[in-house]
């Protein structure tokens, strides 16, 4: 076994080359205790990283030196990270109950697209069929590799949960971007599906409205799903380079005034994350999964399809605006058809608002879209509000 070292400020990076085993384990726990020895006689280390990019194999004797490690740094707050970790290590590691003990990061496998059938494009991303049984969601260029892996977290808890997503497997890159594969056996999307059959928007939007009622039945897992109203106080705050103190104020009063829930919010919802299998949808993009009022995925979608001069529609789903709207307004009798009148009249009264809060978010993850969401909130969101705000001040 080779191990190479490297120091920061504050971690020690050990990459191990080879088999990790009952022979090697005395060589690692030495380059362990020299590690340690030299951040402390540095003023001490918060993390220790070890990649295991070329690492083979790891056996029980080894995972005892990471584990003692574990202990050692835990003792003076620090943690250990194990990166690069192949499926087979990620097994051994969930076998031992050290995946909980540690922070583990998946080892990467690298794909291409060359070749491949673009499915669909949107803002955050791109769709790819791999072959007949997976698809890719590739995030564009700037999005945060973190994302996907939370995306796949996001997948399998709400699979779990009885939501009807596509089983995720695992992160890939390809170049410089993330992405994560899902499971998608003869499947077609579901925006072109309503594009070839523009005759009947309204089964489409029944069937829009069904697995948005499917999500928003089910309760959310606080411990696994953050709370999106607690999530958008930072955002507002993080809109003070285009909005004034007195705008931000009115956001978050805004904000206060939606309904606390604790059931399953996607904040994606829409025909281009949804495929059709075997006449049933099947929801993916899980990245933005989340607890809260229905009424930010309703807003959502007014995003996408309810205020065509946003021109989202084409952008996002290739759907020409009109038969957006369409399929708009078709959902909103659908969805609310079961719901109490002053639940609509509510919704209806702040549309703008809550068509606002996904470019709201968007800035905050995607720089490249940022001058673009921005205008649309200043020249057509924002001036609605506050005109709402004058007819019906509460």
């Amino acid at each position: 076994m080779l191990i190479d070292s490297h120091h920061t400020d504050d971690s020690v990076t050990l990459r191990l080359s080879g088999r990790l085993d009952g022979s090697t384990a005395p060589i690692f726990a030495q380059a362990l205790a020299q590690a340690l020895e030299s951040a402390l006689q540095r003023g001490g280390m918060t993390t220790l990283v070890l990649d295991l990019d070329a690492c083979t194999f790891v056996s029980s004797a080894g995972l005892r030196e990471v584990l003692r490690a574990q202990k050692l740094l835990a003792e003076r707050q620090g943690r250990v990270q194990v990166t690069n970790v192949s499926r087979d290590v990620q097994h051994v590691l969930e076998l031992t109950g050290l995946a909980s003990m540690l922070t583990v990061v998946p080892k990467v496998r690298e794909i291409s697209i060359d070749g491949r059938e673009l499915i669909s494009a949107g803002v955050c991303g791109e769709c790819y069929r791999l072959d007949s049984e997976t698809i890719v969601k590739l995030y564009h260029e700037g999005v945060a590799p973190e994302i996907a892996a939370q995306e796949k977290a996001f997948a399998k808890a709400a699979f779990v949960l009885g939501v009807p997503t596509a089983i995720s497997y695992d992160v890939v890159s390809c170049g410089t971007r993330t992405g994560i594969v899902y499971e998608m056996l003869d499947a077609q999307l579901f925006s072109t599906v309503i594009r070839q059959d523009l005759d009947n928007i309204d089964r489409h939007a029944a069937t829009l409205a069904q697995v948005a009622k499917t999500i928003h039945a089910t309760p959310a897992d606080p411990a696994v799903f953050p709370d999106l109203k607690a999530r958008f106080r930072g955002y507002f705050d993080a809109m003070d380079f285009f909005l004034s103190a007195e705008e931000i104020a009115f956001l978050h009063e805004r904000l206060a005034d939606v309904p606390d829930a604790d059931t399953c919010v996607h904040f994606d919802i829409h025909s281009s994350n949804i495929m059709i299998r075997d006449g049933e949808p099947v929801i993916i993009d899980m990245g933005d999964f989340s607890r809260g009022s229905y009424l930010f995925d309703v807003g959502l979608l007014c995003t996408i399809y309810g205020v065509p001069e946003l021109g989202i529609s084409e952008l996002a789903t290739k759907i020409p605006a009109d038969a957006g709207v369409a399929l708009w307004e078709r959902f909103l009798v659908h969805y609310f058809a079961d719901k109490p009148v002053h639940e609509l009249a509510y919704f209806n009264r702040h549309r703008d608002f809550f068509a606002s809060l996904r470019l709201i978010y968007t800035i905050t993850f995607l720089p490249k879209m940022r001058d673009a969401c921005v205008a649309m909130i200043q020249d057509t969101l924002m001036p609605r509000m506050r005109a709402a705000a004058l007819l019906t001040p509460s």
